[in-house]
């Protein structure tokens, strides 16, 4: 499998397999079926790969820039991590089978939100899509949809549409830093 290696520092094979394993689940969560990921894997896993280096340069860049990040917030999120693993005690073992700190892990929220606060940024101007796209959209793919009907697949399409405008905005965006970037591919060991 090709690595990269983004301004110095390689890729790490977890940060392509959290990407590969993301859009798995959102093309499956919008009509892939099993056999069409298995065909398109390659593709999947460089596409997986190009996102593993985005995200590099998004986090590198939102470390670059001052995006206020308040403790509240942080503890916001690690109160939605507690209640997802159903708890303080399973948190604490989590931490543990993970070999991570309490304060290791608010450092980790601390640089997501200040990621997602940069990605909202460069995505601020994009606007939600407009039911006459979502429309058009269902008409254009009715056939994917069998016997479901608009409403049945409404916030689906929205939701698709939402992706792919915010898709493009990020596109832009990550090329425009790639630009400043020193970015090496090699091809990795096979296992």
């Amino acid at each position: 499998m090709k690595k990269a290696i983004v301004n110095g520092r390689e890729i790490p094979q977890e940060a392509v397999q959290f990407e590969l394993d993301r859009l798995v689940r959102f093309y499956m969560n919008h009509g892939m079926t099993v056999e069409e990921v298995k065909t398109n894997l390659a593709k999947l896993q460089d596409k997986a790969l190009e996102q593993a280096i985005g995200a590099r340069l998004l986090l590198d860049r939102a470390m670059q820039i001052d995006l206020p990040v308040t403790a509240k917030d942080i503890d916001a999120e690690v109160e939605k991590v507690v209640a997802q693993v159903g708890g303080r005690d399973n948190y604490e073992k989590a931490l543990a089978a993970q070999g991570i700190t309490d304060a290791a892990f608010r450092k980790e929220l601390e640089k997501g939100a200040k990621v997602n606060m940069l990605v909202n940024q460069a995505c601020a101007h994009v606007a939600e899509p407009t039911e006459e796209e979502v429309t058009a959209f269902y008409t254009a793919n009715k056939a994917e949809y069998g016997a479901k009907t608009i409403v049945d697949v409404h916030d689906q399409i929205k939701d698709l549409l939402r992706h792919e405008a915010r898709g493009r905005a990020m596109d832009i965006y990550v090329e425009e830093l790639r630009e400043s970037a020193q970015i090496e591919y090699k091809e990795g060991k096979h296992a």
